[in-house]
């Protein structure tokens, strides 16, 4: 569709000095977030690639828009948690456009126009951990 995201889009939310200093960044923000929170990590053996799994919470995400975009008779539970990527000193993560758009793929546009800002405000939150 045009003007959406592609897989390759994935944005840079965070880079530091090292793979090790991202990761401790990372770790002291989860446990201070009051708006994310640890689901999962998962190392890859024999490379510098951490997967993170972050529950989002507060106003502005699940609670707000997922009860406007899951219409469908099956619901999309799939779509939690958000996933973080740890590669080398660069912290990654799927276009928010991109990743509701995969996950709900019975969206009309109409629909996801009624939550234009939620893809920045999942991005805000999880660039948040960077910091």
């Amino acid at each position: 569709m045009f003007g959406m995201p592609y897989f390759e889009d994935n944005v840079l939310i965070g880079e530091f000095d090292s793979h090790e200093q991202a990761l401790a960044a990372i770790e002291k923000n989860l446990q201070k977030s009051k708006t994310c929170s640890k689901v999962f990590a998962q190392d890859i053996p024999g490379k510098e690639i951490r997967l993170y799994g972050v529950g989002l919470k507060g106003e502005t995400v699940e609670g707000n828009f997922v009860p406007i975009i899951d219409i469908a008779e099956e619901k999309h539970m799939t779509f939690i948690p958000y996933e973080l990527l740890v590669m080398g000193k660069e912290v990654r993560m799927l276009h928010g456009r991109f990743r509701i758009a995969l996950s709900f793929p019975d969206l009309t546009m109409g629909t996801f126009a009624n939550i234009m800002s939620t893809p920045g405000e999942i991005e805000d939150l999880l660039s948040s951990l960077t910091k």
